[in-house]
Protein backbone atom coordinates (compact mmCIF):
# COMPACT_ATOMS: atom_id res chain seq x y z
CA UNK A 1 0.00 0.00 0.00
CA UNK A 2 3.15 2.10 -0.14
CA UNK A 3 1.91 3.26 -3.53
CA UNK A 4 -0.45 5.24 -4.22
CA UNK A 5 -2.33 6.06 -7.75
CA UNK A 6 -3.22 9.07 -8.92
CA UNK A 7 -6.51 9.92 -11.25
CA UNK A 8 -4.44 9.55 -14.10
CA UNK A 9 -3.24 6.36 -13.09
CA UNK A 10 0.33 7.08 -12.31
CA UNK A 11 1.34 5.39 -9.16
CA UNK A 12 3.32 7.12 -5.95
CA UNK A 13 5.94 5.79 -3.94
CA UNK A 14 4.65 6.89 -0.66
CA UNK A 15 7.96 5.92 1.32
CA UNK A 16 9.72 7.73 -0.94
CA UNK A 17 7.77 11.00 -1.10
CA UNK A 18 8.06 10.65 2.84
CA UNK A 19 11.29 9.67 2.81
CA UNK A 20 11.95 13.42 0.51
CA UNK A 21 10.63 15.39 3.05
CA UNK A 22 11.79 13.86 6.36
CA UNK A 23 14.71 17.36 6.42
CA UNK A 24 11.71 19.55 6.13
CA UNK A 25 9.77 17.19 9.26
CA UNK A 26 12.95 17.45 10.85
CA UNK A 27 13.43 20.88 10.94
CA UNK A 28 9.62 21.65 11.43
CA UNK A 29 10.21 20.04 14.92
CA UNK A 30 12.97 21.75 15.74
CA UNK A 31 11.25 25.32 16.11
CA UNK A 32 9.17 23.30 18.42
CA UNK A 33 12.21 22.39 20.71
CA UNK A 34 13.48 25.75 20.04
CA UNK A 35 10.62 27.66 21.05
CA UNK A 36 9.99 25.53 24.13
CA UNK A 37 13.40 26.14 25.22
CA UNK A 38 13.18 29.98 24.85
CA UNK A 39 10.23 29.81 27.08
CA UNK A 40 12.16 28.59 30.22
CA UNK A 41 15.06 30.89 29.23
CA UNK A 42 13.09 33.69 29.19
CA UNK A 43 11.68 32.57 32.64
CA UNK A 44 15.47 32.24 34.07
CA UNK A 45 16.64 35.35 32.57
CA UNK A 46 14.35 36.95 35.20
CA UNK A 47 16.79 36.05 37.33
CA UNK A 48 20.35 34.69 35.98
CA UNK A 49 22.41 36.19 33.63
CA UNK A 50 22.07 35.16 30.11
CA UNK A 51 25.65 33.83 29.89
CA UNK A 52 24.96 31.75 33.00
CA UNK A 53 21.94 29.96 31.68
CA UNK A 54 23.72 29.67 28.10
CA UNK A 55 26.55 27.88 30.27
CA UNK A 56 24.47 25.81 31.65
CA UNK A 57 22.65 24.22 28.58
CA UNK A 58 26.18 23.99 26.87
CA UNK A 59 27.32 22.12 30.56
CA UNK A 60 24.24 19.37 30.46
CA UNK A 61 25.12 19.11 26.18
CA UNK A 62 28.82 18.62 26.83
CA UNK A 63 28.02 15.71 29.68
CA UNK A 64 25.34 14.02 27.42
CA UNK A 65 27.51 13.79 24.34
CA UNK A 66 30.83 13.22 26.32
CA UNK A 67 28.56 9.75 27.56
CA UNK A 68 27.69 8.86 23.92
CA UNK A 69 31.58 9.52 22.83
CA UNK A 70 32.54 6.87 25.64
CA UNK A 71 29.60 4.54 24.65
CA UNK A 72 30.65 4.98 21.34
CA UNK A 73 34.45 4.02 22.37
CA UNK A 74 36.08 6.40 20.02
CA UNK A 75 37.24 10.46 20.07
CA UNK A 76 34.92 12.81 18.07
CA UNK A 77 37.87 13.65 15.67
CA UNK A 78 37.33 15.72 13.06
CA UNK A 79 38.41 16.56 9.35
CA UNK A 80 36.97 20.26 9.11
CA UNK A 81 37.78 21.30 12.40
CA UNK A 82 37.94 24.87 11.49
CA UNK A 83 34.45 24.94 9.97
CA UNK A 84 33.38 23.07 13.20
CA UNK A 85 35.08 25.68 15.27
CA UNK A 86 33.20 28.10 13.44
CA UNK A 87 30.09 27.00 13.46
CA UNK A 88 30.42 26.22 16.80
CA UNK A 89 31.66 30.01 17.65
CA UNK A 90 27.74 30.66 15.93
CA UNK A 91 25.95 28.62 17.81
CA UNK A 92 27.18 29.89 21.06
CA UNK A 93 26.97 33.59 19.74
CA UNK A 94 23.25 33.13 18.28
CA UNK A 95 22.58 31.30 22.05
CA UNK A 96 24.19 34.45 24.07
CA UNK A 97 22.13 37.16 22.33
CA UNK A 98 18.84 35.47 22.16
CA UNK A 99 18.90 34.79 25.80
CA UNK A 100 19.67 38.61 26.26
CA UNK A 101 16.67 39.25 23.75
CA UNK A 102 13.95 37.53 25.38
CA UNK A 103 15.60 39.00 28.33
CA UNK A 104 14.54 42.77 27.09
CA UNK A 105 11.87 41.66 24.84
CA UNK A 106 8.52 40.01 24.39
CA UNK A 107 8.83 36.24 23.13
CA UNK A 108 7.26 37.01 19.92
CA UNK A 109 8.82 39.94 19.02
CA UNK A 110 12.42 38.99 19.79
CA UNK A 111 11.90 35.54 18.16
CA UNK A 112 10.11 37.55 14.62
CA UNK A 113 13.60 39.49 15.06
CA UNK A 114 15.51 36.81 14.97
CA UNK A 115 14.24 35.54 11.54
CA UNK A 116 16.21 38.21 9.17
CA UNK A 117 18.60 34.88 9.32
CA UNK A 118 17.34 32.99 6.55
CA UNK A 119 17.97 36.37 4.76
CA UNK A 120 21.33 36.16 5.61
CA UNK A 121 21.42 32.15 5.07
CA UNK A 122 20.60 32.88 1.35
CA UNK A 123 23.45 35.51 0.71
CA UNK A 124 26.26 33.45 2.68
CA UNK A 125 24.76 30.26 0.26
CA UNK A 126 25.59 32.31 -2.83
CA UNK A 127 28.80 33.35 -1.65
CA UNK A 128 30.02 30.52 0.56
CA UNK A 129 28.10 27.82 -1.04
CA UNK A 130 28.16 28.10 -4.55
CA UNK A 131 24.22 27.63 -4.47
CA UNK A 132 21.83 28.88 -6.90
CA UNK A 133 19.13 30.35 -5.77
CA UNK A 134 15.95 31.03 -8.08
CA UNK A 135 15.08 34.30 -8.55
CA UNK A 136 11.33 33.51 -6.85
CA UNK A 137 13.23 32.86 -3.75
CA UNK A 138 15.02 36.34 -3.48
CA UNK A 139 12.01 37.87 -3.95
CA UNK A 140 11.01 35.88 -0.35
CA UNK A 141 13.94 37.32 1.02
CA UNK A 142 13.53 41.25 0.45
CA UNK A 143 9.81 40.18 1.41
CA UNK A 144 11.03 39.13 4.75
CA UNK A 145 13.68 42.10 5.46
CA UNK A 146 10.50 44.36 4.96
CA UNK A 147 8.85 42.33 7.81
CA UNK A 148 11.58 42.51 9.98
CA UNK A 149 11.94 46.74 9.18
CA UNK A 150 7.97 46.77 10.13
CA UNK A 151 8.86 45.42 13.40
CA UNK A 152 11.81 46.52 14.48
CA UNK A 153 10.24 50.81 13.42
CA UNK A 154 13.61 52.27 13.01
CA UNK A 155 12.95 55.83 13.38
CA UNK A 156 9.96 56.05 15.71
CA UNK A 157 9.55 56.74 19.17
CA UNK A 158 8.86 52.99 20.60
CA UNK A 159 11.85 51.70 18.95
CA UNK A 160 13.87 49.35 21.38
CA UNK A 161 17.15 49.37 21.44
CA UNK A 162 17.14 45.71 22.47
CA UNK A 163 16.28 44.34 19.18
CA UNK A 164 20.15 44.82 18.01
CA UNK A 165 20.59 41.89 20.26
CA UNK A 166 18.32 39.76 18.41
CA UNK A 167 19.36 40.85 15.06
CA UNK A 168 22.87 39.89 16.11
CA UNK A 169 22.10 36.45 17.39
CA UNK A 170 20.03 35.93 13.72
CA UNK A 171 23.50 36.92 11.97
CA UNK A 172 25.01 34.86 14.10
CA UNK A 173 22.52 31.88 13.88
CA UNK A 174 23.16 31.99 10.14
CA UNK A 175 26.84 31.47 9.81
CA UNK A 176 26.43 28.24 12.19
CA UNK A 177 23.53 27.10 9.74
CA UNK A 178 25.66 27.12 6.06
CA UNK A 179 28.68 25.98 8.47
CA UNK A 180 26.51 23.17 9.64
CA UNK A 181 26.11 21.90 5.89
CA UNK A 182 29.49 21.88 5.72
CA UNK A 183 30.76 20.27 8.68
CA UNK A 184 27.87 17.48 8.23
CA UNK A 185 28.83 16.37 5.36
CA UNK A 186 32.79 15.77 6.56
CA UNK A 187 32.09 14.93 10.03
CA UNK A 188 29.61 12.29 11.73
CA UNK A 189 26.62 13.95 13.48
CA UNK A 190 28.42 13.01 17.40
CA UNK A 191 31.31 14.87 16.26
CA UNK A 192 29.93 17.92 14.83
CA UNK A 193 27.97 17.86 18.53
CA UNK A 194 30.91 17.35 20.42
CA UNK A 195 32.74 20.07 18.62
CA UNK A 196 29.56 22.64 19.05
CA UNK A 197 29.24 21.94 22.61
CA UNK A 198 32.92 21.97 23.57
CA UNK A 199 33.42 25.42 21.93
CA UNK A 200 30.67 27.00 23.83
CA UNK A 201 31.24 25.26 26.49
CA UNK A 202 34.62 26.48 27.26
CA UNK A 203 33.74 30.01 25.35
CA UNK A 204 31.25 30.31 28.61
CA UNK A 205 33.39 28.97 30.96
CA UNK A 206 35.74 31.69 31.22
CA UNK A 207 32.72 34.18 32.30
CA UNK A 208 31.78 32.12 34.82
CA UNK A 209 33.45 33.85 37.84
CA UNK A 210 32.04 36.79 36.82
CA UNK A 211 28.21 35.93 36.61
CA UNK A 212 27.38 33.09 38.40
CA UNK A 213 25.00 32.61 40.91
CA UNK A 214 23.78 29.37 42.79
CA UNK A 215 20.48 27.81 41.40
CA UNK A 216 17.86 26.70 43.09
CA UNK A 217 16.38 23.30 43.02
CA UNK A 218 13.33 23.80 40.77
CA UNK A 219 15.99 26.35 38.53
CA UNK A 220 18.16 23.36 38.75
CA UNK A 221 15.31 21.32 36.66
CA UNK A 222 14.09 23.81 34.46
CA UNK A 223 18.14 24.60 33.27
CA UNK A 224 18.47 21.23 32.52
CA UNK A 225 14.96 21.36 30.79
CA UNK A 226 16.19 24.02 28.87
CA UNK A 227 19.03 22.80 28.06
CA UNK A 228 17.69 19.09 26.78
CA UNK A 229 15.48 20.43 24.33
CA UNK A 230 18.09 22.62 23.14
CA UNK A 231 20.07 19.64 22.12
CA UNK A 232 17.43 17.68 20.83
CA UNK A 233 16.40 20.84 18.32
CA UNK A 234 19.79 21.25 17.48
CA UNK A 235 20.26 16.77 16.62
CA UNK A 236 16.96 17.47 14.34
CA UNK A 237 18.51 20.42 12.65
CA UNK A 238 22.20 18.38 12.26
CA UNK A 239 20.22 15.34 10.85
CA UNK A 240 18.39 17.38 8.53
CA UNK A 241 21.06 19.24 6.91
CA UNK A 242 22.52 15.80 7.00
CA UNK A 243 20.35 14.42 4.52
CA UNK A 244 21.20 13.93 0.81
CA UNK A 245 18.37 16.33 -0.25
CA UNK A 246 19.12 19.01 1.67
CA UNK A 247 19.28 22.36 0.48
CA UNK A 248 20.25 25.68 3.09
CA UNK A 249 18.64 27.58 0.92
CA UNK A 250 15.44 25.88 0.63
CA UNK A 251 15.57 24.63 4.62
CA UNK A 252 16.43 28.01 6.51
CA UNK A 253 12.58 29.22 5.85
CA UNK A 254 11.32 26.23 7.53
CA UNK A 255 12.45 28.40 10.47
CA UNK A 256 9.69 30.66 10.61
CA UNK A 257 7.20 28.14 11.98
CA UNK A 258 9.36 29.09 15.50
CA UNK A 259 7.70 32.06 15.43
CA UNK A 260 4.18 30.70 15.56
CA UNK A 261 5.34 28.63 18.70
CA UNK A 262 6.92 31.62 20.42
CA UNK A 263 3.67 33.67 19.65
CA UNK A 264 1.04 30.61 21.62
CA UNK A 265 3.95 29.94 24.07
CA UNK A 266 4.19 33.88 25.05
CA UNK A 267 0.74 34.27 25.44
CA UNK A 268 -0.27 31.42 27.06
CA UNK A 269 2.95 31.46 29.56
CA UNK A 270 3.65 34.92 30.02
CA UNK A 271 -0.10 36.25 28.96
CA UNK A 272 1.60 38.64 26.26
CA UNK A 273 -0.03 39.62 23.02
CA UNK A 274 2.21 40.89 19.93
CA UNK A 275 0.82 44.58 18.97
CA UNK A 276 -0.48 45.46 15.80
CA UNK A 277 3.00 46.37 13.87
CA UNK A 278 4.62 43.18 15.24
CA UNK A 279 1.70 40.70 13.97
CA UNK A 280 1.77 42.63 10.21
CA UNK A 281 5.68 42.45 10.76
CA UNK A 282 5.04 38.79 10.99
CA UNK A 283 2.58 38.06 8.27
CA UNK A 284 5.27 39.58 5.88
CA UNK A 285 7.78 37.80 7.46
CA UNK A 286 6.42 34.51 7.51
CA UNK A 287 4.87 35.13 3.86
CA UNK A 288 8.04 35.82 2.30
CA UNK A 289 9.03 32.62 4.23
CA UNK A 290 7.01 30.52 2.54
CA UNK A 291 7.96 32.05 -0.65
CA UNK A 292 11.46 31.67 -0.33
CA UNK A 293 11.07 27.68 -0.24
CA UNK A 294 9.58 27.71 -3.71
Amino acid sequence: MSRIFSRTGAGVDLGAALRGQESVLLCLAAMVLFAASDVIAKHLSATYHPFQIAWFRYLTASTLLAVVCLRCGRPARSVAAADQIIRGIGMAGATILLIAALSLQPLAEATALVFISPCIVTLLCVLILKESVPRLRWVGVFGGLIGVLVILRPGFADYNPAALFSIASAACWATALVMTRRAVLADSLVTTLAYSSLTGFVLLSATMPFFFRQLTGIDVVLSVATAVLWLAAHVAIAYAYRRPEAQVSRLAPISYTHLIWATGFGYVVFGTIPDGMTIVGAVLIVSSGLLARK
